[in-house]
């Protein structure tokens, strides 16, 4: 369509452009060439992505509501190991008392025994005395079947205090093996654990404060790779642009397909692309030149970034967690002895609240046997009054039988009395070894959970450094990749102005004849319907014939009548 000269005498131009063989192929090399760039960025987002989620990971599992609990079981203990001996020294105290109890009882124990003893001879002296009444046989053998019962409650008596007795021992070993260990570890243990856990709280705010920073800097390079990612844009704008440049040529040469092309319309539509083109690139530099600048304003961000991710390194995150993972597992194992001499202390509360249960049962049951007894003699002397002189020493051995019942009831009081002080000791020894409820929580178990706690908080931590330092390298490289890929892009600019340069000159301006000026109207209009960007339609504007900027402007004055009109 285009001349590489102008012959004025017939007015004739060639047809070829020197410009289209490139521009088309340039056109639709842009969008691959963003493409490359905008995968990259994209895949920086994402990076930049999981270096924050790593960081709120580690925020979470170092949280009061994880980590927290760590130091709260950390500082329980402490104060556990530290009440251990005065929790020792009583209940020491209280075990000596239970064997003043079990011996007590011990003795009540065969002073029943001697009382039943006499009961049975005293019971076999009414059959001497009333030889041949079967009314005082029949006493007398009801009674032994009650002093056989009562003996048999005795032997389990005896059975139980035996047990009691031999707890008692084991646990009075136990507390002297607890005393012993608890020498060597209670004076440094709880003190370290102390030391530890205001360390881990103190290491606990240091890493919300750093997190804080680095997530920070990390959304705020998020949010700025982000519009990098968005302004690439430019790439699909200048395609745009560049390919209503190639279809506007496209144009011309349909128009005088069938004639010869006409040098003033050609010319003025030259200038016009030309124009389009010097825009395009213009704006294409700008916006690509900004593009740069932000990317390069990212290297302060990024070395903050990296900085902060090697501090978090360095500055006690995993050697603080590692070293205190490894401190209280040795208290762990150091305490695991006097933890079990404390549990098989505290689970003598089981054994005398059984015993007392027990003996409590078994003296009901005696209590029963002597009322019996006494009731029997009772019986026993008034039967004895009703048969006259031969029943005076049935009488006088009945009245040593219930002498003996009255004894065995003092004595039975006195069990009982003493049964109560076991249980008052079973209840300030259970009150002792429980307290409240997180008294009741066993060391052992504390520790394991606390340790639980800081070895998921080590492994998070160490994986979030490792992997959000390799991330944040990355990052960089990629930023650079992108902004060297930019910087070649920038080659278009200078392409785009040879060629605006090429067109503009190609041609000399030449007035257009009437023909020329409705040819210019009709490819105007439609070069003019092509344009997606309102800078195309600036540039165009300039551009058009006189006539047509009249009717634009009388266009625009009759629309805004109308719509002024339709206000009322």
């Amino acid at each position: 369509m285009f001349l590489e000269k102008v012959d004025t005498t017939n007015a004739t131009v060639a047809t070829e452009c020197p410009v289209r063989g490139e521009l088309a192929p340039l056109a639709s090399s842009l969008d691959a060439r963003f493409l490359r760039a905008g995968t990259t960025l994209a895949s920086a987002v994402e990076m930049i992505g999981r270096v924050i989620g790593g960081l709120d990971g580690v925020a979470a599992a170092l949280d009061e509501k994880t980590a927290g609990v760590a130091v709260a079981d950390l500082r329980h203990v402490a104060q556990e190991l530290m009440a251990l001996p005065i929790r020792q020294s009583e209940r020491a105290e209280r075990m000596a008392s239970v064997v003043s109890i079990a011996q007590a009882l011990n003795e009540h124990v065969m002073q029943m025994y001697r009382a039943l003893r006499f009961l049975n001879i005293y019971s076999m002296n009414i059959k001497i005395a009333a030889p041949g009444e079967d009314q005082f046989v029949g006493f007398v053998e009801d009674m032994t079947i009650k002093l056989n019962s009562a003996e048999q409650q005795l032997n389990g008596f005896l059975a139980q205090l035996k047990t009691l007795t031999a707890s008692v021992a084991e646990v009075r070993q136990a507390d002297r093996s607890l005393a012993a260990e608890g020498a060597k570890v209670v004076s440094v243990v709880p003190a370290q654990l102390a030391k530890d856990a205001g360390e881990l709280s103190g290491y606990l705010a240091k890493v919300a404060t750093l997190a804080g920073k680095v997530a920070a800097i990390a959304r705020s390079v998020q949010g700025k790779v982000a519009v990098v990612l968005g302004a690439l844009q430019v790439g699909d704008s200048t395609r745009q642009r560049l390919e209503h440049v190639v279809t506007a040529l496209d144009l011309v040469d349909a128009h005088f397909e069938d004639g010869v092309p006409d040098p003033a319309v050609c010319g003025h539509i030259d200038r016009l692309l030309a124009a389009q083109l010097a825009a395009t690139a213009d704006d294409f530099g700008r916006e690509a030149g900004a593009m740069l600048k932000s990317l390069s304003d990212l290297t302060p961000d990024i070395d903050m970034l990296r900085e902060l991710i090697v501090e978090q390194d360095d500055g006690g995150g995993g050697v603080f967690l590692t070293r205190l993972d490894q401190g209280v597992s040795d208290i762990e194992r150091v305490t695991g002895t006097l933890r079990d001499a404390n549990r098989r202390s505290e689970a003598m509360v089981g054994v005398i609240a059984d015993t007392a249960a027990a003996l409590s049962a078994r003296l009901v049951n005696i209590r029963k046997i002597r009322a019996n007894v006494q009731v029997i003699a009772t019986n026993t002397g008034v039967l004895s009054w009703r048969m006259g002189p031969q029943g005076k020493a049935v009488s006088v051995i009945a009245a040593e039988v219930d002498g003996c019942a009255s004894r065995l009831a003092a004595i039975t009081g006195s069990v009982a009395e003493t049964i109560g002080d076991l249980t008052g000791i079973e209840t300030e020894l259970r009150g002792n070894a429980t307290g409240d409820d997180e008294g009741r929580r066993d060391m052992g178990e504390t520790l394991a959970g606390a340790l639980t706690i800081i070895r998921q908080a080590c492994q998070r931590t160490e994986q979030v450094n490792v992997e959000g330092g390799d991330d944040v390298r990355n990052l960089a490289d990629m930023l650079i990749q992108t902004g060297n890929q930019l910087q070649a892009e920038l080659a278009i600019v200078a392409v785009l102005r040879a060629m605006a340069e090429t067109l503009e000159h190609r041609l000399p301006e030449a007035e257009p004849d009437d023909a020329a000026t409705e040819s210019l109207i009709v490819l105007l209009a439609r070069i003019a319907s092509l344009y997606t960007m309102a800078q195309e339609r600036t540039v165009h504007a300039r551009f058009l014939l006189p006539s047509m900027i009249a009717a634009a402007a009388m266009t625009a004055v009759v629309e805004e009548e109308e719509d002024d009109d339709g206000l009322f």
